[in-house]
């Protein structure tokens, strides 16, 4: 069975849908009240010097600062949240670390916790939150990487896809089927982030076309949204143009 499509507009809100927005790494630069917490600046080090660290400082910047402005949108009446109060929360179920494992976003004052996923690549961060009892995957990729383009995409293609999306990236012209890849690889990422396993799980990488399909994309509760630069997100903004992603929100009972 088809997981069913479901078209979302920039009205929705983590009491219904899930929210997402889309913004530049370099942005974080704009935020300097915005500081990383002893787990965030254990997971930096962690990172090469330049630019990798960078981009992972500034996307965990940028996070609380998207998010805030998403959960901000609908608060007329009440004391607007600042990002730099927010915290993201990270926990492995399998061994309980808290360096990795699906993310939370813990609101101040006793607040709770939303459900947030997020992605990175390109110089560009896409962020989504929602409901803390839903499943929820976001991801984002760049069409023009060179990892999809020909040559490295028919590699990537025995190892990413499986013998039925391979058949339909085949009867795609090339420039269709560099933006098939990018945009099956951007659901396959939102798949795992969803159920939680990764991409080294049980399962293996997702099957998000034809049989055998994820169970995540076999059952009708789940929704999926295709990101792309017509896509407003919750805020009005809208990725570049050859960037493509996916979102994938589902209750936690389907996993």
């Amino acid at each position: 069975m088809r997981s069913e499509k479901h078209s979302v507009v920039g009205s929705i809100t983590p009491g219904t849908e899930p929210c997402w927005s889309v913004g530049r790494l370099s942005d974080a630069a704009l935020y300097p009240e915005v500081l990383l917490n002893s787990i965030e600046q254990q997971r930096a080090r962690g990172y090469h010097e330049g630019t990798p660290r960078q981009n992972f400082s500034n996307g965990r910047i940028l996070v609380k600062v998207l998010a805030a402005e998403m959960l901000n949108r609908d608060r007329e009446h009440s004391a607007k949240l600042s990002a730099a109060d927010l915290t993201i929360e990270q926990l492995c179920p399998g061994c309980a670390s808290t360096l990795h494992g699906n993310p939370r976003l813990r609101l101040p004052d006793r607040g709770g916790s939303l459900a947030l996923s997020y992605a990175r690549t390109g110089g560009w961060l896409v962020v989504a939150v929602s409901r803390a009892e839903q499943l929820l995957g976001i991801d984002v990729a760049d069409a023009a990487d060179p990892a999809f383009a020909p040559g490295a995409g028919e590699l990537l293609d025995d190892y990413a896809f499986s013998p039925q999306e391979r058949s339909h990236l085949q009867r795609l012209n090339q420039p269709q089927r560099i933006h098939q890849r990018a945009s099956w690889w951007s659901l396959k990422e939102a798949v795992v982030k969803a159920s939680g396993v990764g991409l080294a799980g049980e399962g293996g990488i997702p099957i998000v076309e034809g049989d055998g399909k994820h169970v995540l994309l076999s059952t009708p509760v789940t929704r999926t949204l295709t990101l792309d630069s017509r896509t407003p997100d919750s805020l009005g903004r809208h990725l570049p143009d050859t960037l493509v992603g996916a979102l994938l929100w589902a209750p936690r009972s389907t996993k």
